[in-house]
């Protein structure tokens, strides 16, 4: 635009220019003839430079509307993308929600399930089923002073070393201390967990499995919770229950496909088989 300004400022002064010479020159008719032509032409150049302007001053209105226009059109769409965006994930949130619940609730009947054929097969009158209290061993008081000298991590670190050494009597006692003296350690499910491990390498497999449902009834957090469900359907086999054996065995391989667990339960399944139970 600014060059089409200073091409009009270039043509008024050519025109002016030969306004005067041809006001001089009036000797020369024919020349002047020629001169006025000259001016005419370039007037009317400079009339379509001028109504070019404007065209273009009109072509620059429009583009700009255009612009501001799709500016707020862009705004539109990206509110309203952002609103299908919010309104997607409140969707997959309650889907979420939803699916933590059903998982929930799977995993409690799992637990009333293993809790319930436990119960089923243990005479109440010689096992204590209370799963909310701790394991019936009362030896270890007998040695409360010196499990009472060791802080939390000494007394876990001292009972989980007597399991790797094979000391199961005294594994039993520390890790029913520690349960005793630390109920709320982070270290709880695992303590309860080693203690029932031992009381299995004992042989008694009905307290183990009651221990071990302990695991899976009071530490729903547990890491040792698919574990202890493997042991207790151990336990099954090994007090020649084969339809709960089963049952259990069965369930672990369904719920930790592609685990080591999954393995060792097809594994016995498998012994089960082949024995015909």
């Amino acid at each position: 635009m600014y060059l089409v300004t200073q091409e009009n400022s270039v043509i008024k002064k050519i025109l002016i220019f030969i306004f005067i010479f041809t006001i001089s020159a009036n000797s020369f008719s024919e020349d002047n003839d020629v001169l006025m032509r000259m001016y005419e032409r370039l007037e009317m150049i400079r009339m379509q430079m001028q109504q070019l302007t404007e065209e273009n001053q009109q072509l620059n209105n429009k583009i700009s509307t255009l612009q501001d226009q799709q500016d707020r059109l862009y705004q539109d769409l990206s509110k309203k993308i952002q609103t299908l965006k919010d309104e997607l994930n409140k969707k997959n949130n309650i889907s979420n929600d939803d699916d933590r619940l059903l998982e929930g609730e799977k995993k409690t009947k799992q637990k009333k399930d293993i809790i319930k054929k436990i119960e089923s097969v243990i005479p109440k009158d010689e096992y204590e089923l209370d799963l909310a209290k701790p394991y019936v061993n009362n030896n270890f008081k007998k040695k409360l002073t010196e499990y009472q000298s060791k802080n939390e991590i000494e007394l876990y670190r001292s009972s989980f070393q007597l399991v790797k050494n094979k000391k199961y009597d005294e594994s039993i006692d520390s890790f029913s201390a520690f349960l005793y003296l630390f109920p709320e350690s982070k270290y709880a499910s695992n303590a309860q967990y080693w203690l029932s491990e031992s009381i299995y390498a004992l042989g008694d497999y009905v307290n183990s499995m009651i221990n071990f449902a302990k695991v899976v009834e009071n530490y729903p957090n547990s890491s040792k919770i698919a574990d202890a469900k493997l042991k207790i359907g151990y336990c099954y086999y090994s007090i020649k229950k084969w339809k709960e054996a089963r049952f259990i065995l069965s369930s672990i391989m369904k719920d930790y496909p592609n685990t080591s667990l999954s393995q060792l339960a097809d594994k016995k399944i498998k012994s089960m088989d082949a024995e015909g139970r």
